[in-house]
């Protein structure tokens, strides 16, 4: 059973169509639908089969920062809408079939999505789509450079593009938790306060989004992006950072040159640092000078070194400051460290 895919209940039912307060567009008219899908999404071909099938068109859309959740509805009664687009370089199209079917040509392969699956089609490849009677959409329009950026926080720099398998996807495992926070975002936005959609929400939310798809739907950095599943490996931004504090603890570092040295934000790097080592950047930086003055200190004996030598040869330019620091770590003077080295 876990390897099922989920109801389609899990979605949503007709006649039912997601983001209700956020209906966006609505058309009998297929020359209007056309040209208002293009302004959404990007420049296409959009043509009907099957005679000229009488439309009843919807679109519900809420955004979130760079994605964008559309719920789409063709209310065909009879026929076919057939679409041809072209790469549009900047943006990946996450489709389910809310009902009905969709059929898809993407990447030299040929399929159909049904309710209970998912596809991620990526931007670098032409798409043709042929939407059956009855088909319901739900498409999420995920942004390249920040789900390309989120791979380059995670696994470091990679040389090909980011590009998914656009084979269905059954809702199950990480894709049903990639599902159901969809879903919860989604049912949060069509209440009147929102939370998900907060100033101060908004951009962990997109970040979660993006990551819960690349360990959901293989793409060709799969074996990278998903080789520390349930391992506590230290993120590259995060070594590149203390590969520095190793190479320069003795300079004035400063916060700033650890986000250089580590290429990511100084959101990400604080984040990894508060995972991985129980610390911000810069209060690792200062408990490795510690440690460092420490074992200098307790191997000093009759060296002629002083307390004030040591600090300034940590990083430490002012002795008061670095006492008390010493103290609130070890539970002792760095006097008293220094006299037991020498007994010792």
């Amino acid at each position: 059973m876990a390897n099922e895919p989920v109801n389609s209940a899990f979605a949503w039912m007709p006649p039912e169509l997601p983001l209700n307060r956020w209906a966006h567009f609505a058309s009998n008219e297929l020359d209007a639908v056309h040209q208002h899908m293009i302004d959404a999404f990007c420049p296409h071909d959009l043509t009907t089969e099957g005679g000229l099938p009488p439309i009843r068109f919807r679109h519900n859309q809420a955004t979130l920062n760079s994605c964008t959740f559309n719920a789409t509805d063709y209310g065909l009664s009879y026929g076919r809408v057939a679409l041809f687009i072209p790469p549009s370089e900047n943006a990946f199209l996450v489709q389910l079939a809310l009902s009905g079917r969709a059929h898809f040509v993407h990447q030299g392969r040929s399929f159909a999505l049904s309710p209970g699956y998912m596809s991620v089609l990526s931007p670098h490849e032409p798409i043709r789509q042929i939407t059956e009677t009855g088909c319901r959409h739900f498409t999420i329009k995920l942004d390249r450079t920040h789900l390309e950026g989120l791979l380059r926080q995670d696994v470091g720099q990679h040389r090909a593009a980011l590009v998914f398998s656009p084979d269905p996807v059954p809702i199950a495992g990480h894709a049903a938790s990639f599902m159901r926070f969809v879903r919860a975002m989604v049912d949060d936005m069509d209440e009147q306060d929102t939370g998900f959609m907060h100033p101060r929400t908004m951009a962990s939310t997109e970040e979660m989004l993006g990551r819960l798809l690349l360990s959901a739907v293989l793409h060709n950095h799969s074996d990278d992006y998903l080789s520390d599943s349930g391992s506590t490996a230290v993120p590259y931004y995060v070594r590149r950072a203390e590969e520095l504090i190793r190479e320069r603890y003795a300079d004035p570092l400063t916060l700033s040159d650890l986000i250089a040295a580590a290429g990511v934000s100084g959101r990400s790097l604080h984040l990894g640092f508060r995972r991985f080592r129980d610390d911000s950047p810069m209060g690792y930086l200062k408990r490795y000078r510690l440690r460092r003055a420490r074992d200098m200190l307790n191997t000093a004996r009759d060296s002629g070194l002083t307390v004030t030598d040591v600090a300034l040869a940590n990083g430490f330019p002012h002795l008061s400051k670095f006492s008390q620091d010493y103290a609130r770590q070890y539970g002792e003077l760095p006097s008293a460290t220094l006299r037991f080295g020498r007994a010792g």
